[in-house]
This record gives C-alpha cells, sequence and structure tokens, in this order.
C-alpha cells in the first residue's frame, strides 16, 4: 500500500512560517496520531496529501504519489477527511454516497451501503437532505464516503469530533482494520485517550515542528509521564500557573 511521506517540509502562509522542516513517515499497516495545538499546522500538512497545499519546500508522498504534481491521484488514493464537513448539501445522503462511489468507481452494493450506514448510525438519516444533518450526521457523512471505498492512505483530520461513543468505537475499529490490510493510518485528534489507544505511534508537533515521536508507551517512559495527556501537555508549554489560574476563577477570585 506504500507509505505517507513527509521530508523536510517547509510552508509560509503571508511571510509567516507554519510548516518549518517537518520530517515523519507513516508506513502501511501503521496507524500514527498526528497531536499539536490549534495554529501548529496539522491541517495544513493533511491538505498537502491531497494537493489542496504545496510545501514550499521538502517532499510530500502518499502511496507513491506526488500531490503537488498530480493532486487529482493522489486525492484517488487517499481516503481524505478534512477537519471542517465539505460536502454537497442539495442532495440526500444516500445520493451523496451514490454520487462519490461512482466518482471514485466503486461499485458500491447495496449491503455495503446498508453496513456502512449501520455502523455509523446514519440508517435513519438515509432520506435526508445533506443540507439538514447536523453537524455530528455530517461528520459521519464524510467518514462514510471514505468508507465505502478502498483507499490505499487514510488521512483524517480531527475525525472523532462530533462522534457518539458507538460511532467511535466503530471508527476505532474501522481504523485499525484498515491497517491491517496494509494501509497507512495518519489522524489527527484532541481527545487523547483514543490517541493513546488507537495509535501504533503518536507524532506531537508545536509551532510548526515535530518535538516528539515515538509508541504511546515509549513517550510516557521519556517524559516520566502516567498518560498520554501529561506527555503532550509538557511537550506543548501547558504550565501550572495556567491551573493555578483556572482554580482561581472556579472560585470566583
Amino acid at each position: 500500500m506504500g507509505s505517507i511521506v513527509f521530508e523536510g517540509v517547509r510552508k509560509s502562509f503571508g511571510g509567516t512560517e507554519v510548516i518549518k522542516g517537518v520530517s515523519f513517515r507513516v508506513s502501511g499497516g501503521e496507524v500514527v496520531a498526528l497531536l499539536g495545538p490549534n495554529g501548529s499546522g496539522k491541517s495544513t500538512l493533511f491538505r498537502m496529501t491531497v494537493g489542496v497545499v504545496a510545501p514550499d519546500a521538502g517532499r510530500v508522498e502518499v502511496a507513491g504519489v506526488d500531490p503537488s504534481a498530480d493532486p487529482v491521484r493522489a486525492r484517488e488514493v487517499v481516503g481524505y477527511v478534512p477537519e471542517e464537513p465539505v460536502l454537497w448539501e442539495s442532495i440526500s445522503l444516500g445520493e451523496y454516497l451514490s454520487l462519490t462511489a461512482s466518482i471514485y468507481g466503486v461499485d458500491l452494493s447495496p449491503e455495503r451501503y446498508r453496513a456502512v450506514l449501520k455502523v455509523l448510525g446514519l440508517e435513519e438519516h438515509a432520506g435526508k437532505l445533506v443540507g439538514e444533518l447536523s453537524h455530528g450526521a455530517r461528520r459521519k457523512a464524510m467518514i462514510a464516503a471514505v468508507m465505502i471505498r478502498d483507499p490505499k492512505a487514510l488521512v483524517l483530520d480531527e475525525v472523532f469530533s462530533g462522534l457518539d461513543v458507538a460511532s467511535a468505537r466503530a471508527v476505532k475499529g474501522w481504523l485499525r482494520e484498515m491497517a491491517g490490510k496494509g494501509v497507512p493510518v495518519l489522524f489527527s485528534t484532541h481527545i487523547l485517550p483514543i490517541a493513546e489507544v488507537v495509535a501504533d505511534r503518536v507524532v506531537v508537533i508545536a509551532e510548526g515542528m515535530v518535538v516528539a515521536d515515538g509508541s504511546p508507551d515509549e513517550l510516557k517512559e521519556v517524559f516520566r509521564s502516567e498518560g498520554l495527556e501529561e506527555v503532550y501537555l509538557k511537550l506543548t508549554g501547558y504550565s501550572p500557573e495556567v491551573e493555578a489560574i483556572v482554580k482561581a476563577l472556579a472560585r470566583g477570585a
């Protein structure tokens, strides 16, 4: 299935460098969580995998495809879910999935269609217009549109955002199943217990740079922390002073 590769990647917007020489690889069959504060560059890196954003320097490769040189092919091989839902709102959910299958040349059997709706709890929404769906249902619709395909890589930005417990569990299982087929899986999340359970490796970026890369257990050992949340807070500059302020606010001080 290939890999997802970032090698010396740099990117600036408006004269400000937001990605500063990022390098890491997601091998086939590996699940990697990319963690970092808002504005750290995660979504920019994800957009590079489908050619929406091109690096100023360095190299991005997904399943043997250079997204900057061939964005059409990149979108064929990558199952990409952006952070914000981007959908056709004037068609029904069922029509949206059928259209997606047609675009990607997928022979969507009725059995697979029903199975995808079921695992994401979308059966009752199949006939609704996409524009009428709740934020959570719209997120599920985007995931469903990737589930019906057979991508060679998964790139999922805040994939667990807005999901209920049952759907989140189903998505976690799906990520592991896809990795079991040899697919490289890269996802971001702010729900650190999920990253700790699902990911083989965790890459943490802050201010556009990789500040840690290792398995959850390795990072907890290196940073002498009991959980991934504590590791993350140490790496991203969360200070005890903030906790003191929170306690003062709670007391009404």
